[in-house]
């Protein structure tokens, strides 16, 4: 396919869409008046590599390799747009690298089909000229099941329960019988953003008593609006509560928001689950207060890790009361759907506001 003309916007498709969706979101792009160049580092589908194969240019390259985006980047002779759905290493260096005047088309978009953006330098992006553009909202009715699903198990011992039954141990299987359940907890959330918000009216229906703790913005007015009790502070949440749930986006100011002093608050024979980012909740600090007889944590539940991918490791995976889940809390097919259908309704928006070719684009249902 021979290179499109500088009139034309270039998207560089780092990760497209899982397996059935890759096409209708990359037919939804050229739609919009981009040509796309597809990574297929990550498509492990051999019917969708040789479909997009067929129709558009491809790359592959480890877009989590810093040195092997800018190299892919330079190698295209730039690109107008970044496309991704996972925590690619956009770094102030990464992004200087991609707006400089020696490529045909400078980088000035990076759309990711996701919430987190803590693996961006926005402020980078920002002194940069370059528009960042992603999906908050999309996938929280998936990682608010997932969620629950997590508190389930941490209370009912499923996956415990069921490797001894396979193993043929009776005993084991039933060790600590009876239970808690969710309608004798009361469930801290921290964080009231749509995820938190999810789990909250998801949790109405198995009886649990719901306490939040949120931003300075999550007034008594606005907890009104929830299902649930407003904490005054983090540490009244995590002493009064039996289970508490993470959900706040990495950022300076929520980075080791709890760490081992945090963590010691807690009640005896509680539970913490956390899919919102390691960062915000260390592993580290969860594994020594595991460890810890003075410390009430009981059970840990996590969706994300420090190093994750195929260089996974976690001091948490040789501790028997945590249940550990590889960062598939957004990963159904209905909320990647949404996050690429919004995510294609916010480029065609940006495109008809900067006067870019680019011809009429129906609605997101339609595309993805």
């Amino acid at each position: 396919m021979s290179r499109p003309t500088p009139t034309h916007p270039r998207i560089l498709v780092i990760d497209p869409a899982p397996s059935g969706l890759a096409m209708a979101e990359l037919e939804g792009l050229t739609q919009l008046g981009l040509v796309p160049t597809v990574n297929l580092h990550r498509v492990a589908d051999r019917t969708a590599r040789s479909e997009i194969e067929h129709r558009w240019d491809c790359i592959d390259f480890d877009a989590f390799m810093s040195d092997e985006i800018v190299a892919a980047f330079d190698r295209g002779g730039g690109y107008d747009a970044l496309k991704c759905r996972a925590g690619i290493p956009l770094s102030r260096n990464v992004s200087e690298q991609m707006t400089t005047g020696r490529h045909e088309q400078p980088l000035r978009l990076v759309a990711k089909a996701a919430s987190g953006l803590d693996s961006f330098d926005l402020d980078a992006a920002h002194d940069l000229g370059v528009t960042v553009l992603s999906t908050p909202g999309a996938n929280a009715g998936a990682v608010a099941e997932l969620t629950i699903g997590l508190m389930l198990d941490a209370l009912r011992g499923i996956i415990k329960r069921d490797t001894a039954l396979r193993a043929g141990d009776w005993d084991t299987a039933i060790d600590g019988i009876p239970v808690r359940s969710l309608s004798d907890s009361r469930v801290g959330l921290v964080g009231n953003g749509a995820i938190a918000q999810a789990v909250a009216e998801r949790l109405q229906p198995f009886g649990a008593e719901v306490w939040v703790h949120g931003s300075p913005r999550f007034t008594a007015e606005a907890a009104a609006q929830w299902p649930a009790f407003r904490a005054e502070s983090l540490r009244a949440l995590l002493t009064s509560c039996d289970i508490i749930s993470v959900h706040v986006p990495a950022t300076p100011a929520t980075t080791g928001l709890i760490g081992a002093r945090e963590l010691r608050w807690m009640k005896p024979g509680s539970v913490l689950v956390n899919t919102s980012r390691e960062l915000v909740v260390p592993e580290d600090a969860l594994n020594a207060a595991l460890r810890d007889p003075d410390c009430g944590l009981s059970h840990v539940a996590v969706d994300v890790f420090a190093a994750e991918g195929e260089s996974f490791s976690s001091p948490l995976a040789s501790q028997p009361h945590t249940t550990l889940s590889p960062h598939v809390g957004g990963m159904t097919s209905g909320a990647m759907k949404a996050s690429s259908g919004r995510l294609l309704t916010e480029l065609a928006r940006f495109y008809a506001n900067a006067a870019m070719p680019a011809p009429a684009f129906g609605t997101s249902e339609g595309t993805a």
